[in-house]
């Protein structure tokens, strides 16, 4: 767990997932836009069951994340639950939200959403497919329905690109070899993690000779969504199957074009932009007392 403050540093803990929201660049100027809105009707929207949003007393542990059945943001700015209620983590950044007062970055909260016995069932569901490109929708619309109620937040969205990548087919097609088509029926490792569509991960072991991931019934939609945590990267190989192969890291560097040996499967990443949002906060209050 990190002991700096999560504005000022790169990285942030998750409780189930390192990875990375970029919130260093300072917030410029709004644009004009639509009005603002808030979250729709309460009593439709999923809600958390119970919701703490105090102060923190903590000067040391800083973390968020989803648990079994709560969100927690420890000792963080209230600007990063903002940030997980309207953005996929790879999109998430100080920089795409405006119009904040300072303390939405200066002071740190802990909030703590619990869900409702009846919705565990589907917050299991997109707690297990959540990654960088595919929203927990869920968990967004509970955070900005607390959001609205406890801190009366208010916003309007402009819209932007932003750096991404484009997953591709070589020059020479796929590597039909390493890039095997799924067989139906056939067993999957126990050890195995789902992902989005079915597909399913061998993370890289502790003490393997080579860090390879394995990756199991895996569209080439759902590989690109697991590796969008750093940065987005888009399906475009026109590949339709699901398909068994590994994937070996080439070094540690957070760029997953250099990151990851593509070339092993005939695939490549190329620079591309994608769309995105800025988020401006028309009106945002401290939250209210528990």
């Amino acid at each position: 767990m990190s002991n700096s403050h999560p504005a000022n540093n790169l990285h942030v803990c998750l409780f189930l997932t390192v990875t990375t929201i970029a919130l260093l660049t300072p917030s410029t100027k709004a644009q004009t836009a639509p009005a603002p809105t808030a979250i729709h009707d309460l009593k439709t929207t999923p809600a958390f069951d119970v919701v703490s949003i105090r102060t923190s007393k903590d000067t040391r542990i800083q973390m968020f994340g989803t648990l079994a059945d709560e969100y927690r943001a420890r000792n963080v700015p209230l600007g990063i639950t903002v940030a997980q209620a309207y953005f996929p983590m790879a999109q998430a950044s100080r920089e795409r939200i405006q119009g904040a007062p300072s303390w939405v970055w200066n002071e740190n909260y802990d909030f703590e959403g619990k869900v409702n016995p009846a919705d565990m069932p589907e917050w299991d569901r997109q707690r297990s497919h959540f990654n960088g490109v595919l929203q927990n929708r869920m968990l967004q619309a509970m955070l900005q329905a607390a959001l609205a109620d406890r801190c009366k937040l208010l916003v309007h969205h402009i819209p932007t690109m932003v750096p991404g990548y484009a997953l591709v087919v070589g020059k020479h097609g796929p590597n039909w070899k390493n890039l095997k088509e799924t067989v139906p029926g056939e067993t999957i490792p126990s050890i195995a993690q789902e992902i989005a569509e079915g597909g399913a991960l061998v993370p890289i072991m502790p003490g393997a000779e080579q860090p390879i991931v394995g990756y199991f019934h895996t569209s080439m939609a759902s590989l690109a969504g697991k590796m969008s945590a750093i940065m987005v990267i888009e399906d475009r190989t026109g590949l339709k199957g699901k398909y068994d192969f590994s994937l070996l890291r080439l070094q540690d560097e957070r760029d997953p074009a250099i990151m990851w040996d593509w070339s092993s499967l005939g695939l490549k990443l190329i620079p591309i932009k994608v769309p995105s949002e800025i988020l401006v906060i028309d009106h945002i209050e401290k939250p209210t007392p528990n």
